[in-house]
């Protein structure tokens, strides 16, 4: 995603050219705060500039698996900082900052190649892990793994699709950003999807008896490669400088 163009938009937010709807279930599932810039990544020594970029996730989801019937919704906001600046030499440099989740995210059947939600499924629950920056000098890309849990104990304390050695690459394209208002607060809002990344096969992962007696790799189909997983993302995006 390219973030620099964050200040372009808000400059035009602040200029009264803004969108905001605060009936709307995203306004209540974030409201941002100075707390969104709690884990930007200190400024290095010998940067002349540095902007720490939060990007907060308030709707949108995961379609995973050659089998393409299941989906980890996002509802609820799922944030990710991290930070560029160019230090005195003019070279480009780029920190991780953190991905943070307040709550599992939802698990859900979908029709295959849709994101139209067929039922939801009480017994698995994910979570989005970060893991870093996919390169050192941009901020368009980063590293997860997702951790699914069942409240049985059933798949294990460590079930997750990509590992710190063998992460999931995620690099969100965007598809249109606008200036927005989220709280009385100028942000941009911007629309992003991932239809690129590959999934290996599951990591340390049980079975729920009945639910998926062949095992989760099977049941979701994994390892999934490019092409087939598809990811959407509605960010919430602001910007600090130090």
């Amino acid at each position: 995603m390219r973030f620099r163009k964050t200040a372009a938009l808000l400059a035009a937010a602040l200029g009264g050219a803004l969108f905001a709807s605060p009936a709307h279930a995203e306004f209540s599932r974030y409201q941002p705060s100075e707390a969104d810039f709690a884990t930007c990544p200190a400024k290095p020594a010998g940067a002349k500039d540095w902007t720490c970029y939060v990007s907060t996730a308030i709707t949108g989801g995961f379609t995973i698996g050659t089998n393409r019937g299941l989906r980890i919704i996002m509802d609820q906001p799922l944030q990710f900082t991290a930070a560029s600046g160019t230090l005195n030499d003019g070279t480009v440099v780029s920190a991780w900052g953190a991905l943070k989740q307040t709550q599992n995210f939802k698990v859900v059947t979908v029709v295959p190649g849709t994101t139209i939600i067929l039922s939801v499924l009480p017994e698995i629950e994910a979570k989005v892990v970060g893991l870093g920056l996919t390169d050192p000098d941009s901020l368009d890309g980063f590293k997860v793994k997702l951790q699914l849990w069942n409240s049985a104990g059933f798949l294990g304390q460590n079930c997750t699709i990509g590992t710190d050695a063998d992460p999931v690459v995620l690099r969100p394209q965007e598809n249109v950003t606008l200036p927005w208002v989220f709280w009385f607060t100028p942000m941009a809002k911007r629309w992003a999807s991932e239809n690129t990344y590959a999934l290996p096969k599951s990591s340390n992962c049980g079975r729920i008896p009945l639910y998926m007696p062949n095992g989760l790799d099977s049941f979701i189909g994994l390892p999934s490669p490019s092409g087939t997983n598809t990811a959407d993302f509605e960010w919430a995006v602001r910007h600090k400088t130090f």
